[in-house]
């Protein structure tokens, strides 16, 4: 077999794990062309805590999904991309400003009735 055809079956395997996948040492290469050093280790340690990765034995390998997921575990917050920004007033809120009185006591009366009975403290009036 040629080197031409060995590099077909390396290339094309028909398993999205084998063709994208990458060890973490070709990952930790391409960060550091794009500016993000990081080291092999740290990108390991990271796919592990978060479950990013397959392994074969002592083989890890990464896909471009489980990078995303890896790089996105902690956003910054203060410039998402796309120039989106979160919360605010005009970022709109499925909680309405004021509570309902009804609501409120409703669930004040719910908790004091979870409550006694069970060592609370609870003022007694003299008669």
């Amino acid at each position: 077999m040629g080197a031409h055809q060995h590099s077909d079956l390396q290339d094309k395997t028909g398993s999205a794990i084998l063709d994208r996948g990458r060890p973490p040492a070709e990952w930790v290469q391409i960060l550091a062309g794009r500016g993000m050093p990081v080291s092999e280790r740290t990108l390991r340690d990271k796919a592990h805590k978060l479950g990013e990765y397959y392994k074969l034995g002592r083989v890890m390998l990464i896909t471009p999904a489980q990078m995303d997921v890896i790089l996105g575990e902690k956003r910054c917050r203060s410039n998402p991309i796309g120039g989106e920004r979160s919360g605010g007033q005009r970022a709109g809120s499925n909680i309405s400003a004021s509570r309902s009185r009804n609501t409120t006591d409703a669930a004040l009366e719910h908790l004091k009735k979870r409550a006694g009975g069970r060592g609370a403290a609870t003022k007694k009036s003299a008669a």
